[in-house]
């Protein structure tokens, strides 16, 4: 049975930070996690005039033998018959018939399994995504159209649109829906593609792997702790609610209402960085976040609007603002 799930995510802050003293070269990673590489094949089959699209990209082995990759390569529609099948560490391997779990269009995700289960396949390690800075090195492997195997290094370059990551990273067409891992071996985020913006090129983007939380529990993989392996000396990911409708209506014309909300960092932590995840928006303006100087506490102001009497309709506004705290002692 194949399930659609939402996501809950966690915006990764791009922070100064350093590359670890252990630190693996792209040859090093190509080595060592080439085999949880997945080539991932689909035939598109219209039920009605029988032509078929054939499309490639690119998975990685995760948790308990399941693989991630991009939603739009696995998507189907209606009347359209999907075909999946995939091959580990070659594009030119015999390919074995695949089946999809679970996907989300919003983040361009899929789970897909081999439906041949009895065979062990290595998965890759899942790094904390936080511990990644702006400028740091990250490794790109897949399958672009055409090609048997390629893989590339690049920078973090800043933040982009829906919680991803610009990335300086050469991402080819067919790579979508691959892993990108950090400098000691740890997958980190999953290729999504290319800005489409016309005149500009060299920016790529890249989703962190912590934007798919409700996947990972599918398929039993884990992010990896943290190097200190004190708990409470580590980053918490916090999450506070909004969840507002502007009831009052302007008579004969629209209303707009400014809202302000704030929340306390947990006892003991402030606040470093947040992300806003909306769940759901009607005549909302987007929300307006900021952290006090000492991180104690975060504001929100957004407004709503709503209609005039004889419309009825209704601004409202539910989201998620997922934080970053730290500890203060």
């Amino acid at each position: 049975m194949k399930h659609t799930i939402g996501i809950a995510g966690f915006m990764v802050g791009l922070v100064c930070a350093t590359a670890p003293a252990g630190a693996a070269s792209l040859t090093d990673v190509v080595k060592a996690n080439r085999p949880s590489v997945v080539y991932v094949k689909v035939e598109k089959a219209d039920e009605q005039t029988g032509a078929v699209t054939e499309v490639s990209g690119t998975g990685f082995v995760v948790g308990k033998g399941f693989v991630l990759t991009a939603q739009h390569i696995v998507s189907g529609g209606k009347g359209i018959q999907v075909k999946v099948v995939g091959a580990t560490a070659s594009a030119a391997a015999t390919t074995e018939p695949m089946e999809v779990l679970a996907e989300n269009s919003n983040f361009d995700v899929a789970i897909l399994r081999f439906k041949n289960t009895a065979t062990t396949r290595q998965a890759v390690r899942l790094g904390d995504p936080w511990k990644l800075g702006d400028g740091d090195t990250v490794y790109a492997l897949g399958f672009p159209i055409g090609e048997e195997w390629f893989h590339t290094e690049g920078r973090l370059a800043g933040r982009g649109v829906k919680n991803s990551w610009s990335t300086t990273t050469v991402l080819n067409p067919g790579m979508s829906g691959g892993p990108i891992f950090n400098v000691v071996g740890e997958v980190v985020a999953v290729t999504w593609g290319g800005v489409g913006t016309p005149g500009v090129s060299g920016i790529n983007r890249i989703l962190p792997i912590n934007l798919f939380t409700d996947f990972l529990g599918i398929t039993g993989a884990a992010i990896g702790p943290g190097t200190s392996g004190n708990v409470d000396s580590e980053p918490v990911e916090v999450a506070y609610d909004i969840d507002r409708v502007q009831e009052s209506l302007g008579g004969l014309n629209m209303s707009t209402k400014s809202y302000t909300q704030t929340f306390q960092a947990r006892p003991a932590h402030k606040i470093v960085d947040f992300t806003v995840i909306t769940r759901s928006a009607n005549k909302a303006s987007q929300p307006d976040v900021t952290i006090t100087p000492a991180g104690d506490a975060l504001t929100v102001r957004y407004q709503l609007t709503s209609g005039p009497i004889f419309d009825r309709w209704r601004g409202w506004l539910e989201a998620d603002i997922k934080t970053r705290q730290v500890p203060t002692q």
